[in-house]
């Protein structure tokens, strides 16, 4: 196209830069970006270099971006609002808050009026880092605005205070969120869920699900979060029910992550041998491939309740589809060793396979202990 007669318009060089974007070949859209201002005299417009920073920003390189609004604005061009929100969401995700901040203060320099957008990536950086009096403090300042937070906000809000422990303000953006005319949604729910479940208040969990279910469907997300709960709080009758319930009432399929938390459930309360046949109809009823998390669940509660010996096939069969042991299989494979009770080129395998994290686990202590078993 950069070779082509008649030139091609601004529009089509747009066109091939959102197409390279697209594809991740965000150094080929800069180069093309370049080529249709010196070799062919097309300036880009703005929505080619909003294409360009927002590309630049989700990479990671902010500086590259700042580079480009910086052409953008030798040009005679102004950035528009989208621009500013994605060098500030760049910002955010590199924990650059305070920079992201002074963007966003600077904006109105520039006759440019921020958006909802524009909160919300603010609001979101500061919940990350836990600086919930600062985000709190932006929603107050879009409601003086009169600019409408959207569930989005709201809910970025409610997962902040409960990240940060903070419930009764978490409550209290609900309540809010209410009374400005926005519903929560099932993300905002699960929110209040996980908090609950995190610290144990299971009776209240459940009250919670239970009026969730009355207002939205429930996701599969919320089911893993309360069975997750009440599996670690030993309450294994209600979790199996909610395993049942979740696609016989509400027809959702079971995800990786629902086998995970069930199995090992069952392997805590000593149900290894079902736990096992769980793992394998996984992949062959609910089509879900077991991950790197499947095989180390079952293989701690083979060596922790069952003959460690039959945890060999699974080690093996974990190492040959690329998987990798945790730092906690690690160790009580260690741990075994001094025993007899494993091999040692089992351990040496996993230690030579490419992605082992064994809390740098290495062969000076693999060494020690099988030295040790030997005595």
């Amino acid at each position: 196209m950069l070779q082509m007669n008649p030139r091609p318009s601004g529009v089509k060089f747009g066109q091939l830069v959102s197409s390279l974007v697209r594809m991740k070949a965000f150094q080929a859209a800069f180069y093309a970006s370049k080529r249709m201002e010196l070799d062919r005299k097309i300036m880009p417009d703005t929505f080619t270099y909003s294409i360009l920073v927002d590309s630049f920003c989700k990479e990671g390189n902010v500086l590259g971006a700042k580079v480009i609004l910086k052409m953008m604005i030798q040009r005679g061009l102004i950035p528009h609002v989208v621009i500013y929100n994605s060098l500030m969401d760049g910002y955010s995700l590199r924990s650059q808050v305070d920079k992201a901040r002074k963007l966003f203060d600077s904006m109105a320099n520039w006759g440019c009026k921020h958006d909802v957008y524009s909160y919300n990536i603010m609001i979101h950086a500061y919940c990350n880092n836990k600086r919930m009096d600062e985000a709190e403090q932006l929603l107050n300042d879009m409601l003086e605005k009169d600019l409408a937070p959207d569930t989005v906000t709201y809910t970025t809000m409610v997962n902040g205070f409960c990240q940060a422990g903070r419930l009764k303000d978490a409550q209290q953006i609900l309540k809010k969120m209410s009374g400005e005319g926005c519903s929560p949604n099932i993300v905002t729910y699960n929110s209040l869920l996980d908090y609950l479940c995190g610290r144990g208040q299971l009776d209240d969990a459940l009250a919670l699900f239970q009026v969730i279910e009355s207002r939205l469907k429930c996701d599969v997300v919320g089911y893993n979060i309360l069975m997750d709960g009440l599996w670690k709080a030993g309450r294994e009758k209600e979790a199996r029910e909610m395993f049942s319930r979740l696609s016989r009432e509400n027809c959702l399929q079971p995800d990786t992550r629902t086998y995970n938390i069930t199995i090992n459930g069952l392997c805590r309360q000593r149900f290894v041998d079902e736990a096992y046949e769980l793992f394998r109809k996984m992949e062959a009823e609910d089509s879900c491939v077991p991950d790197n998390c499947s095989y180390n669940v079952i293989i701690h509660g083979f060596l922790h309740h069952k003959d460690p010996l039959e945890a060999m096939d699974l080690i093996l069969e974990m190492v040959s589809k690329g998987f990798s042991a945790d730092a906690t299989t690690m160790s009580l494979l260690l741990e075994m060793l001094p025993k007899n009770q494993l091999d040692h080129p089992i351990l040496q395998k996993l230690l030579n396979s490419p992605d082992t994290k064994s809390h740098e686990i290495g062969s000076s202590d693999l060494s020690t202990a099988a030295t040790q078993g030997t005595c």
